[in-house]
């Protein structure tokens, strides 16, 4: 048994060693966040991205464009540049996107961290599914589909509806159910379907469930085992709350689901192969009981990371950057009594002309613990749907489960948003 003292000076031993350690993040639309920009775990840091996202970082950050991020031979030939430069000690990938990617750079140039197998299973819809049936869990039936037009025929093996979306891919983007063979002759020809009709990968289709509850489990693995798992409840389904208010509540202990959603995720790890780092996994109520929806090896968007660390006191994106880094994951839980809830304010296209202050929700709520508002009056909002589409978020305290539901009244009743139409869609 390694005692706490010498755990600590483990980690500040490792933490020593990386800060003249050089990693490289590979990520596109969605810039790094700042806590791992300012990590003190990070000596160097360079970035591969995109050309529209190169003006995302500061700095002392050496950035390196490709045309897309799941170019391989692009990103390889990138790294290759780099390599003749520096080497590279850790490769980090904070989002689904370039995840598979990752993976196969640190097995091509034996990079320690997940391989390519393991990361891949994390990032491709249809091999993750596979896996988790393989090992006997609950899954919704699937098929793979090449291109879109073949949905028909999965179809006749799934029935309708269906729900399809790219095999690689985040949030609720280019995610469709479809109701019937005469809705998808309709879909296919409409500008909706552009992003499934000229995806530049497979599309997985699954059978359509009716959804009684959507939880999400946020964990910390470490040498194969859950060290921490966070089990929380969406407001709504993600799917079909998708330009509404939304968000997420922890959900207790005694929840008779938390437990069961636990054990669900310490298996789903185990079927891919995870041996340290972060996970968000999402998991469906139905009425036949828990399916598993899909994992990914990040921590969670939108609100979540802060909602853990208040309720809990728990820093996933330094547990991730940790268990990246090959140190061990810094743990130390101090629960808060009262629930916390997420709320995510929705966006809606055009442009901003007025909009909620945190201030203000702070004078006009109770239990309002902290607000983060990430648009504000001038800026312009596309019309592209998605579940991350948000001006901001608000945390508050619930006393108890029973209150959570007028607390999000609450929030929605207050919320206030003025736009115009714009025809610049994705100008500032």
């Amino acid at each position: 048994m390694v005692s706490g003292d010498t755990l600590a000076a483990i980690r500040l031993e490792g933490a020593e060693t990386l800060m003249t350690n050089h990693v490289l993040a590979i990520t596109s639309f969605r810039p790094l966040p700042p806590e791992v920009l300012t990590s003190s775990l990070i000596g160097k840091l360079t970035v591969i991205t995109e050309p529209a996202h190169a003006r995302n970082y500061p700095s002392g950050v050496d950035v390196f464009t490709v045309n897309s991020i799941d170019d391989f031979t692009a990103v390889r030939d990138t790294a290759l540049t780099i390599l003749s430069d520096r080497h590279i000690d850790a490769v980090l990938c904070p989002t689904e996107l370039g995840v598979a990617v990752c993976g196969l750079l640190r097995s091509y140039f034996g990079i320690a961290g997940m391989g390519f197998d393991v990361a891949n299973a994390f990032s491709n819809k249809y091999v993750m599914k596979q896996k988790i049936a393989e090992a006997g869990l609950p899954v919704t039936p699937f098929r793979m589909v090449p291109r879109l037009d073949g949905l028909p025929a999965a179809a006749e093996n799934l029935g309708w509806p269906i729900v399809v979306k790219r095999c690689f891919g985040g949030g609720t983007m280019d995610v469709a159910v479809i109701e019937s063979a005469s809705d998808f002759s309709r879909f296919y020809s409409a500008p909706a379907s552009a992003g499934l009709r000229d995806a530049g990968c497979p599309l997985i289709a699954e059978q359509f469930v009716d959804i009684e509850a959507e939880y999400h489990c946020d964990g910390i693995v470490d040498g194969g085992t859950t060290k921490f798992a966070s089990v929380s409840e969406y407001l709504s389904p993600v799917l079909t709350g998708r330009g509404g208010i939304h968000g997420s509540f922890h959900l207790s202990g005694s929840d008779p689901d938390a437990e069961s959603v636990r054990c669900l995720h310490q298996d789903v790890v185990r079927a891919l192969g995870m041996r340290s780092g972060v996970t968000h996994l999402e998991v469906f109520r139905t009425a036949s009981g828990l399916l598993v929806g899909e994992i990914a090896c990040r921590p969670g968007g939108g609100g979540i990371v802060k909602s853990v660390a208040l309720q809990y006191g728990v820093d996933l994106w330094r547990a991730f950057i940790e268990t990246s880094l090959g140190l061990p994951p810094t743990i130390d839980i101090d629960a808060r009594e009262e629930t916390v809830v997420n709320v995510m304010l929705p966006a809606r296209p055009g442009r901003i002309l007025d909009l909620s202050t945190a201030e203000h929700f702070a004078n006009a709520l109770p239990g309002v613990l902290d607000t983060t508002m990430v648009l504000k009056p001038g800026d312009i909002v596309d019309d592209v749907a998605h579940s991350m589409k948000i001006t901001g978020m608000v945390f508050l305290a619930s006393p108890s489960a029973h209150d959570i539901d007028d607390l999000v009244q609450s929030v929605s009743d207050t919320y206030m948003l003025r736009t115009e139409p714009s025809g610049a869609f994705g100008l500032h």
